[in-house]
This record gives structure tokens, sequence and C-alpha cells, in this order.
């Protein structure tokens, strides 16, 4: 018991080995920091959706979010048009979507689009976005460091 007490030697392999663990915390701590996002996912809740592959490194701003299914847009998890009638359609303009922007008045739109929709859907909803006054329009994909 008394060995246990008494101090250990100055040349003692326990004091030595602590400043590389102390490294080794501030290794993990700053890694743990730079890995943190206050930013939600985006991901969609269905199953079937999938996002095209980015090699974008930013992150995905802050705006009004339109989703794009096969289905249906959804304005702010609202649903808007009928996806299907405007594939077929030959107006350029969507016209329940150039309403609800401009009831909504942003000056930032985020569209998530499924990447089976096809190029006809999304320039229509490109389209109707620059007839609405939106000024700035994020195309959201999904980053290969996010899979």
């Amino acid at each position: 018991m008394r060995r246990l007490l008494r101090p250990a030697p100055a040349g003692d392999a326990g004091s030595a080995a602590l400043p590389p663990f102390v490294d080794l915390l501030t290794i993990l701590l700053v890694f743990l920091l730079k890995s943190y996002s206050t930013d939600p996912p985006v991901r969609p809740d269905d199953p079937s959706f999938a996002l095209p592959d980015s090699v974008a490194e930013q992150p995905a701003d802050h705006a009004l979010r339109l989703e794009v299914t096969d289905e249906a847009l959804f304005l702010g998890g609202a649903r808007t048009a009928g996806a299907r009638y405007y594939v077929e359609q030959d107006d350029a303009l969507i016209r329940e979507l150039y309403d609800a922007l401009l009831r909504a008045a942003p000056g930032r739109l985020q569209i998530v689009a499924d990447e089976d929709v096809p190029y006809v859907l999304i320039r229509k909803i490109l389209f109707t976005a620059q007839q609405a006054g939106v000024s700035d329009l994020t195309i959201v994909a999904a980053s290969r460091s996010s899979l």
C-alpha cells in the first residue's frame, strides 16, 4: 500500500505518455468539429426518390424548397401541381407553380428533383421560376461525400 501512495520517480513512463495523449485528443476534437454540420440533410422521405450524383463541395443553401417527383411538384412540402400533366403539355409555364411562387415571393428557390424526372419538366420549372421573379435558383444533387 505504501508503494501506491509514494510519488513516482521523475523518469517514470506515466508522465511521458501524457503529451501524446493530449495531442491525440486535440486531433479527435478538431476532426469532430470539422465534420459537424447544423444543416439538415437533403434527403427526401420517399424511398423511391433518388438524387443525381454531384461533386460540389459547398453545402446547400437555405431557401424555399421545390421537390419534383414523377407524380407531383411539392413547394414547401405542399403539393402544388401534377408532374405528368405538364410533361405532356406544350405550354412552358406551369400555372399552379407560378401562382404559388408569386404568393411565396421567394428570392431563392432550391429545386430537389428525382434523377428520373424528364428534362422537359425541369426546363418548364426553370422557365416558370424565372417568370415568377425568382432570382437565385439552386438545383440539389447528392454529393459523393454524403453517400
